[in-house]
């Protein structure tokens, strides 16, 4: 064998390498930046369900105050998807006490009278475990210090985030 040739096999198979290792580190790039993009994107999905529920409510209760009917108290308890006539396509029903939720789903959780989600893609990296995020029904105006000028009860329902710590404690 000539070195001639000897020198051009190797310099072959070293551009093989290195394009090899370029492919693999360009499917690893394209992988993580298409995680990012569903990550974002059930975000603000998941963001625009809240708000389109939040905003569903305080509609419902405006319909309700303008008949000269006061929500009551045991609207804080029944489930905003039955009360709504409205489901999202990815709510998956009242999660039973003890149950997992199931990544991408909605539940409503009647013994806390919580309203859950668990996004599908977390991002494993930075949190540990994989998050579940929980709303309770909040009458409004529970709790102001300033008198309105009728002496109804609540008028307003809006959804305020549970705390982890609460999370924690109810397992999740």
């Amino acid at each position: 064998m000539s070195p001639d040739y000897e020198a051009d096999y190797w310099v072959r198979r070293s551009r093989l390498f290195g394009w090899g290792l370029t492919l693999v580190m360009a499917a690893g790039l394209v992988a993580a930046l298409g995680w990012k993009i569903a990550e974002v994107s059930e975000a603000r999905a998941m963001l625009a369900t809240r708000e389109y529920l939040a905003a569903s409510l305080t509609s419902l209760a405006a319909e309700q105050v303008a008949k000269d009917q006061v929500p009551d108290e045991a609207w804080r308890t029944r489930n905003p998807f039955v009360l709504l006539r409205w489901q999202q396509d990815n709510y998956c029903g009242e999660l039973v006490a003890g149950a997992e939720p199931g990544r991408g789903c909605w539940y409503w959780l009647p013994q806390a009278a919580w309203v859950l989600y668990r996004p599908r893609f977390a991002d494993g990296w930075t949190r540990e475990g994989s998050e579940v995020l929980a709303w309770r029904v909040l009458a409004v105006p529970e709790g102001m210090p300033t008198a309105s000028q009728s002496d109804r009860d609540a008028f307003a329902l809006e959804l305020e985030a549970v705390p982890t710590a609460e999370l924690s404690a109810q397992g999740f």
